[in-house]
């Protein structure tokens, strides 16, 4: 009896492993380049900073600065995933991100907006140390 309850005790820590295993740590500082198109200002590129200061299970929070020609921008944004990560998505006040997780270092992102001022953003960030 003893033996069948050490088994599963083990089971159960390997099997809660096995499932942490699957929840990426995304808290952090990421930065990299970024190449935006959007009808009214046309073509922009420049440093983008994404700083995700909360994550809890499969879900996040943090902010995205970016660097434009009139003066940094910071706008707060939430995001969620699906187990393993492979499939994540994330909004603000007035868009919509895809990110895809490359490795535990490097995130790409794309962001779009609609509207009278339609805009599409693409990068891939580097987490810093």
């Amino acid at each position: 009896m003893k033996g069948l309850i050490y088994s599963l005790v083990v089971a159960t820590l390997v099997s809660e492993l096995a499932l942490s295993a699957d929840v990426p740590s995304l808290v952090g500082t990421w930065t990299g380049q970024r190449d935006r198109i959007a009808k009214v200002e046309g073509r922009r590129g420049g440093l983008a900073t994404l700083v995700i200061t909360e994550q809890q299970g499969n879900t996040f929070v943090g902010h995205l600065k970016r660097s434009n020609p009139t003066g940094d921008e910071d706008e707060q944004l939430w995001g969620a995933f699906a187990p393993g990560g492979q499939l994540m998505m994330g909004s603000d006040e007035e868009g919509t991100y895809i990110f895809s997780l490359i490795d535990q270092n490097t995130l790409d992102y794309c962001y779009s907006e609609t509207g009278p001022s339609p805009r599409s953003v693409c990068a891939r960030l580097t987490r810093q140390p």
